[in-house]
């Protein structure tokens, strides 16, 4: 069963309420209050709120109560609401984990000269886990930046250029057990 909620800083507003009075002389509000389900059995983490080309969209990013390295993320637009599961770091097949390798890798291959990459390149490096959009691609940098695995490094056009910062998933791998 999915709990509907209204939270505060997770719904938005398409405008601010307008004064305009309607012909039945009532007050006319723009205001957006749709309810939209959480995650079952995630906890609600921080949000990120974007306007490309004026299409506001909300990401509400979630940890599961359970394991606070697996994440899911729900996307909110003005028409619906969709949720993308990405998985915990701690599994080694799961998005979140192959878009970190990702990240890794293309710290190690030095596209730029100081270690940097961008998003484009996050997704041109792991395909598969990216699917065929941006948002997951963007959302495992922004949850990789608030952990603060990965920094922002200045801009390449529009472009936000990221770096590792030396931090990692607290746990080991078995490559790292073996190779200690």
């Amino acid at each position: 069963m999915h709990k509907k909620i209204l939270n505060d800083n997770r719904n938005w507003r398409l405008n601010k309420i307008s004064g305009i009075e309607a012909e039945e002389g009532k007050y006319v509000s723009n205001n957006i209050n749709q309810f939209y389900a959480e995650p079952e059995g995630y906890s609600f983490w921080f949000n990120l709120e974007e306007s490309p080309r004026k299409k506001r969209s909300i990401y509400n990013i979630y940890h599961r109560k359970t394991d606070d390295l697996e994440f899911a993320a729900q996307i909110i637009t003005q028409k619906n609401s969709k949720i993308l599961y990405l998985g915990s770091l701690r599994q080694n097949r799961s998005i979140i984990s192959r878009l970190w390798k990702a990240c890794l890798d293309l710290s190690d291959e030095k596209i730029r000269s100081d270690g940097g990459f961008i998003l484009q390149d996050l997704q041109d490096k792991e395909r598969k886990a990216c699917g065929n959009n941006r948002q997951r691609g963007k959302i495992a940098l922004v949850i990789f930046r608030k952990l603060e695995y990965v920094e922002e490094h200045g801009k390449k056009g529009n472009s936000i250029i990221f770096r590792i910062t030396g931090r990692h998933p607290p746990f080991s791998t078995l490559d790292d057990i073996i190779s200690a």
